[in-house]
């Protein structure tokens, strides 16, 4: 059997904001296309669809491109999806997407746009965003350990507790303090995060909230991932961060984990002294962050 591959008259597509009755047919162009980067749970796209900037290329019913933005965080938000029909041409679509989707961006009043797809997304999509105006910010890069050993605890006056829903306001203040906007990790992603994931724990000095960690667990728990470690910036110096790491690596030791990945930030060359002095290597594996200023 032949099977032919359709073609698109761009001509008839319209660019336009997305809306919460797009659900289906924007859930539907994101699990059948070839070319689509899924940045999001599926279970967050009605939300995105109803709040977020998102804008579709639509031809009457049916819808050939999206691109959807996450939640602004100050003036900066994320690429969280991108996804294009089979048959539609990359820098055609590109054209059309685009330059609505960044004029939507600005009527909310952000400056930039970040994108950090995926291996397979980066064939088409990175290489297109880059001829549209997108340039290179940073690498994202890993990290991995499989001996689960230490090199020491840490500050032992530091009390080390598991999170609490009631923490969050305090843990949102301490990631705003730690990382720039565009690394910040929001309500949608912390607050979830407290009460499913394994490890979420927060470090407290004289009663206060001073850092926090927390990590996934992958595999049957034969791999724990370090989502996230942070320590006030007023508190760092204090030994602080190696307790929170060394309570980490304990907790994946007891788990039965054989080995422990983080990413972090090419630049950052604080955090990776402190990871390669606790024995993390890196793995070779890197992620290019592009930015689009608005």
């Amino acid at each position: 059997m032949r099977f032919f591959r359709r073609t698109f008259d761009l001509s008839l597509a319209t660019p336009r904001e997305a809306t919460p009755a797009d659900l289906t047919a924007v859930s539907r162009l994101f699990s059948q296309s070839s070319h689509r980067f899924v940045g999001f749970a599926s279970t967050n796209l009605p939300s995105l669809l109803a709040g977020a900037p998102a804008l579709l290329l639509t031809a009457g019913t049916e819808v050939w491109a999206a691109a959807v933005a996450g939640w602004p965080i100050e003036s900066t938000t994320w690429m969280r999806g991108l996804a294009l029909a089979d048959g539609l041409p990359t820098g055609a679509a590109f054209d059309m997407l685009l330059p609505p989707f960044h004029a939507l961006l600005r009527s909310e009043a952000l400056r930039c746009i970040y994108y950090a797809g995926d291996e397979a997304a980066d064939i088409w999509a990175q290489p297109a965003l880059r001829a549209r105006g997108y340039v290179h910010e940073t690498d994202v890069v890993v990290y991995e350990k499989t001996r689960l050993d230490v090199p020491a605890e840490g500050n032992e006056w530091v009390r080390i507790r598991r999170a609490q829903a009631v923490d969050l306001p305090a843990l949102l203040e301490v990631d705003r303090a730690c990382f720039d906007p565009q690394w910040n990790k929001d309500e949608s992603i912390i607050g979830p995060s407290i009460l499913d994931a394994p490890y979420f724990m927060v470090a407290e000095m004289g009663g206060q909230i001073v850092g926090y960690a927390f990590a996934t667990s992958h595999f049957a728990g034969r791999l724990m991932h370090l989502v996230r470690i942070a320590v006030l910036p007023e508190y760092r110096g204090q030994s602080i961060g190696v307790r929170l790491l060394a309570d980490v690596i304990a907790f994946a030791r007891l788990r039965g984990a054989d080995l422990v990945t983080l990413n972090t930030q090419a630049h950052n060359n604080a955090a990776q002294r402190l990871y390669e002095w606790f024995g993390f290597r890196r793995t070779g594996e890197r992620q290019a962050i592009l930015r689009f200023d608005l």
